[in-house]
């Protein structure tokens, strides 16, 4: 389906009584302004890039990479938080807040995307299933600049890290990163709307609905 006119944002949410706990304690609002913040920050950027790449400025591209890093694990958490409900065994909100491993949360993602029986709607420009997600995640993930010349120091000839970073193209880098930001958004309006559904939702895929919450990007 195309984005909703109607982000989950905008719609009443019932007050959650007993020991029920969010990753967010209910600040999913302002962590999603704040993503879009680092989104906005990263865009930006994009456009101070000197066209002409070479050893000297390709660690320009750097905190780009890592303002995407930021924005995607905070949009991963809120497709896992949106669709823990759906899981067998939902993941702990200490360690959705705490962890900053975009595998882990990925993995959680399919889980989520699987058990809702999305997998042929969880579509994007550069994502055209799960295990291309899976890939797009780990390379997100592989690109840590410090981590890269820390261990590029010691593997690899000098010079390594900065050639690594060179042949990135921060205009393809955000095109990309935008649109894995747009599918996740949409993937969590559309679990968050699956609330609306009577009854509670199964972990076989079956939400009363089909694939009419499905996330497509077009």
């Amino acid at each position: 389906m195309k984005k909703r006119s109607v982000s989950r944002f905008s719609r009443p949410r019932a007050k959650k009584t007993g020991v029920s706990r969010s990753w967010h304690n209910g600040a999913d609002a302002e962590i999603h302004l704040y993503a879009q913040s680092l989104q906005k920050a990263a865009k930006s950027l994009v456009q101070t890039l000197d066209p002409e790449r070479s050893p000297e400025t390709a660690w320009e591209v750097c905190p780009i990479i890592w303002l995407y890093r930021q924005a995607v694990e905070l949009h991963l958490k809120a497709v896992v938080g949106e669709g823990s409900r759906f899981l067998k065994a939902p993941a702990d909100p200490i360690s959705l807040s705490t962890t900053h491993s975009l595998r882990w949360l990925a993995q959680l993602v399919c889980q989520v995307i699987k058990a809702a029986g999305w997998e042929g709607d969880f579509t994007c420009e550069g994502v055209s299933d799960l295990k291309e997600f899976s890939s797009l995640i780990n390379e997100i993930e592989l690109l840590d600049p410090v981590s890269c010349a820390v261990l590029f120091a010691s593997t690899r000839p000098a010079g390594a890290a900065a050639r690594t970073f060179q042949k990135i193209s921060g205009v393809q880098f955000a095109r990309k990163l935008d649109a894995l930001l747009e599918l996740l958004d949409v993937t969590a309006d559309a679990l968050a709307a699956t609330r609306d559904q009577p009854g509670e939702a199964a972990v076989d895929g079956d939400f009363g609905g089909g694939n009419d919450f499905g996330p497509t990007i077009h």
